[in-house]
């Protein structure tokens, strides 16, 4: 009798095994989490360098020179104009010492100037 009762479990078990499996049987998987979309960052407008600005000296050599071209009264066709920290050299050649003081002068009254070195050479008929 011991021996009837353990083999109508084992029988139950491979009885169990025999029969198949229906979808309702089976544990559905477990659900993968839902994929994470990150939105790429709209694309950054690109840097536009802002233009170089000329510095002080140059902007105020522009200056004189303007000024020297406009000048009606003088004869400034063969003068050239450096210029650092507000001291303006003039450069070149002109007709007469008279022409040379002129000039001087009139450079040295523009705004912005803070002191004229005058290198300009005299030679008559230039």
């Amino acid at each position: 009798m011991k021996s009837t009762l353990l083999l109508a479990p084992l029988a139950l078990a491979l009885a169990a095994c025999d029969k198949p499996q229906t979808v309702a049987d089976v544990p559905p998987p477990p659900a993968a989490p839902a994929p994470v979309v990150v939105a790429a960052p709209p694309p950054a407008a690109p840097a536009v360098p802002a233009a170089p600005q000329p510095s002080p000296s140059a902007q105020l050599a522009a200056k004189v020179k303007s000024a020297l071209r406009g000048a009606q009264s003088l004869d400034a066709q063969g003068v050239d104009v450096t210029v650092a920290d507000g001291v303006v050299t003039l450069h070149g050649t002109v007709p007469a010492a008279e022409e040379s003081k002129k000039i001087s002068l009139f450079v040295s009254q523009i705004g912005g100037v803070r002191s004229v070195v005058n290198n300009l050479v005299v030679i008559r008929g230039s």
